[in-house]
């Protein structure tokens, strides 16, 4: 397994799509940084190759990417955003990830694809599916997999369990469209981590971490053991090679570096 570190719940304010940590990642321990698709995608052109240069200098690969939409274009409901609005913004975002060499996109995005007020579940999982299976052929032209992420019930009313995606990913039938597994929002719903094991291997391809408690850094085990070391075994079970990804609240900026480089130590620890 590989350990990464996404930028999407940092402070902001430290350079174009949370660029600005990119050193102290590297500097920290991590293997790869994982960067918010929908800020990528609206950089500009300078601002962009800015960023895949520092990464490049810094010998730090964006190997996947979160924040799959931005919350102004919508999957769901009356109001949904047109496909030609949709198909524009991904043909140019899995462009950049092509650009930087990333190769999973993570959906989580539960503003763009809850299911609004008044508005039927099932039709709204049928705008899920429609949209994927458009987002996993524009994917395949770039070479990326879409990994459908569940989304706890205190952020989104669709897709809230592991076995949802997988079942929708298994609904749609595409290379191009996998599932990822969130940590925090598997131990928010109180769901076992021996569901990933339905799967197989063949379906999970990426995996986020943080801690139940606030959605913080892991800098330590209190509140989460046996949960951490029980999801670590169902990982290792699966033969899981894929990359590991703290995506976490910080206290401050100040205080993020420390739990940052706690936190990678205490992930080597119980994932290897």
């Amino acid at each position: 397994m590989t350990f990464g570190c996404c930028v999407n719940l940092l402070p902001q304010g430290a350079g174009p799509a949370g660029s600005g940590y990119a050193r102290e990642i590297k500097e920290a321990g991590y293997d790869y940084i994982e960067l918010p698709l929908s800020q990528l995608e609206a950089l500009g052109e300078r601002e962009f190759e800015e960023l895949r240069g520092l990464l490049g200098a810094l010998d730090l690969p964006c190997p996947c990417c979160n924040a799959f939409l931005p919350p102004a274009l919508r999957v769901t409901g009356e109001d949904r955003s047109p496909d030609a609005e949709l198909e524009r913004y991904l043909s140019r975002a899995f462009g950049r990830m092509e650009a930087l060499g990333a190769a999973v996109a993570g959906f989580g995005s539960p503003q763009s694809r809850s299911c609004p007020p008044g508005f039927s579940p099932d039709r709204a999982l049928d705008q899920i599916e429609a949209f994927l299976r458009r987002a996993g052929e524009l994917a395949a032209d770039h070479g990326v997999v879409v990994a459908l992420e569940h989304v706890s019930g205190a952020e989104s009313n669709v897709l809230n369990h592991y076995g949802d995606v997988l079942s929708m990913a298994r609904r749609i039938g595409a290379p191009q469209v996998r599932t990822l597994c969130d940590y925090y929002h598997l131990r928010w719903e109180g769901d076992d981590p021996r569901v990933l094991l339905d799967g197989g291997g063949e379906w999970l391809v990426h995996t986020h971490i943080a801690a139940l408690e606030g959605r913080r850094y892991l800098t330590g085990l209190e509140g989460e053991t046996p949960a951490l070391q029980a999801y670590a075994g169902v990982l290792r079970e699966l033969g899981y090679a894929g990359g590991v990804s703290v995506e976490a609240q910080t206290e401050s900026r100040a205080a993020w570096r420390r739990e940052a480089e706690q936190t990678l130590a205490l992930l080597r620890q119980v994932f290897q």
